[in-house]
C-alpha cells in the first residue's frame, strides 16, 4: 500500500516531477555523450513532462476548491483548463522536436553512431517512464481525476517515445544513419498527437459539451429505475472537470399531489448522485405522463378537450346553459365533469336522457378516458 500522501493527486505530481527532473538529466547527459538524437528529445520530452506537473498540480489544487459566492458552480474548470494547457505543452514540444529531427536528416553526422549508454538510458527511461503512468492512473481513478489520467497517460507517451529512441539508437548502431533521427520524428508526432487529444478534449468541455453516449445511457437507466417514474426526457449532463452535472425531467402519474411529485424527484436525484458515477449534482424537473409538447397532458390538448365537451353539451337539444366544468388528469386520459342546465319542466327521464347523450359524445372524444355529467336547473 502506499502511503497516504502518495496516494494524493499532489503527492503523485510530486513525486513525478522528482523523477522527471532525475530523467532529464540522465537522458540529455546519455543522450550527449551517446551521440543520439533520438535521446535528446526524449530527454526534452521528459522537460515538458516537468512544465505539465506544475500545471497539473496548480490545476487540481484550485479545481478542487469549494463553492464561493463567485463561484457558485465550483471551480473545476480550472481542472479543464489545466488539461487543456497540459496539451498545448505537449503540442509544443512535439513540434519542436520535428522540427529537429527533420533538420538532423539532412545534416551530416559529425560523430559516430550512438554508444551503448544512450541505448541503456532509453531503456531504463522506459521502465520507470512506464511505473510512474502506472502509479498516476492508479490515482487518477481513485480521486476520479480527468486531469491526473491526462497527465498518466503524458508518462505513457514518454515511455512510447523511449521505445522509439531504443528503436531509433539500436537502428543507428547497425549502420542506419537515419534510424536515429527517424525515431526522433516518431516521438515527435506521438508527442504532438497525445497533446493534440487532451486539448480538444478539454476545449470540448470547456463549451459544455454533451458527456459520452454511454455515460447518459447509464444515467437513462439510473433514473428510470426510481420507483414512481413512467417516464423521462430531456435529458442533459455536462461536466465540470472531474465532475459531473444532470438536468432531467421525469414524468410521474398525474394524480399524485405535489409533495408525492417531489418524493420522487428526490428519489431520483438521490438514485443519481449515488449511481451515477461523478455526477456531483442533478437538477430534476417532474411533469405529468404525457406533459410533452403534443403530449397528453399538453396545456394546448387540455384546452382543446375541454372546449370541444363544452361545445358538444352546449349544441345538445335541451341544454339552456353550462357551467362548472372540471378536469381531472388519469393515466389514461381526461376525467371530465361537466354542469348542465335544463328547464325544470322536464321529467327526471328526459334530463337522464339529455345527460346521457351528451357523456357519451364526450367519452368519443380523443384524451378523454371518462365523463361525468350533473344536471341542474335552469335559472336556479
Amino acid at each position: 500500500m502506499l502511503p497516504s500522501l502518495l496516494r494524493t493527486g499532489e503527492g503523485v505530481t510530486l513525486g513525478g516531477s522528482l523523477v522527471n527532473l532525475v530523467l532529464v538529466v540522465v537522458k540529455m547527459a546519455a543522450g550527449i555523450m551517446g551521440r543520439s538524437s533520438a535521446l535528446v528529445a526524449d530527454a526534452l520530452h521528459s522537460l515538458s513532462d516537468l512544465a505539465s506537473d506544475l500545471v497539473v498540480l496548480v490545476g487540481y489544487r484550485f479545481g478542487r476548491l469549494p463553492e464561493d459566492d463567485s463561484h457558485p458552480y465550483g471551480h473545476g474548470k480550472v481542472e479543464t483548463l489545466a488539461t487543456g494547457a497540459v496539451g498545448l505543452i505537449l503540442v509544443a514540444a512535439g513540434l519542436s522536436m520535428a522540427g529537429s529531427a527533420v533538420r538532423s536528416l539532412w545534416e551530416p553526422t559529425p560523430h559516430g553512431p550512438p554508444g551503448l549508454l544512450a541505448l541503456v538510458a532509453a531503456a531504463v527511461s522506459i521502465v520507470v517512464k512506464e511505473g510512474l503512468y502506472r502509479w498516476t492512473a492508479r490515482v487518477a481513478r481513485e480521486t476520479e481525476s480527468r486531469l491526473l489520467l491526462a497527465n498518466a497517460w503524458h508518462h505513457r507517451s514518454d515511455a512510447l517515445s523511449s521505445v522509439a529512441a531504443v528503436a531509433g539508437v539500436a537502428g543507428a548502431r547497425w549502420g542506419w544513419r537515419w534510424a536515429d533521427p527517424a525515431a526522433a520524428g516518431v516521438v515527435s508526432l506521438l508527442v504532438a498527437k497525445v497533446g493534440w487529444d487532451l486539448t480538444w478534449q478539454a476545449l470540448r468541455d470547456l463549451v459544455d459539451t454533451s458527456v459520452e453516449v454511454s455515460t447518459l445511457e447509464r444515467l437513462r437507466c439510473t433514473a428510470l429505475a426510481v420507483e414512481g417514474v413512467r417516464g423521462l426526457h430531456g435529458l442533459r449532463a455536462r461536466r465540470l472537470g472531474r465532475d459531473v452535472l444532470v438536468d432531467v425531467e421525469i414524468e410521474v402519474d398525474p394524480e399524485l399531489n405535489v409533495a408525492q411529485g417531489h418524493e420522487v424527484a428526490r428519489a431520483v436525484r438521490r438514485a443519481l448522485l449515488a449511481g451515477g458515477k461523478g455526477v456531483r449534482d442533478a437538477m430534476v424537473h417532474v411533469e405529468p405522463v404525457g406533459a410533452r409538447e403534443g403530449g397528453l397532458f399538453h396545456p394546448a390538448t387540455r384546452s382543446r378537450v375541454v372546449a370541444e365537451s363544452e361545445a358538444l353539451a352546449r349544441d345538445e337539444a335541451g341544454v339552456l346553459g353550462l357551467h362548472g366544468t372540471r378536469v381531472v388528469p388519469l393515466e389514461s386520459g381526461y376525467l371530465l365533469n361537466l354542469d348542465i342546465e335544463v328547464h325544470p319542466e322536464l321529467t327526471v327521464r328526459e334530463a337522464h336522457a339529455i345527460a346521457h347523450r351528451i357523456k357519451e359524445a364526450v367519452r368519443a372524444l380523443p384524451g378523454v378516458a371518462d365523463a361525468v355529467i350533473h344536471v341542474d336547473v335552469h335559472g336556479e
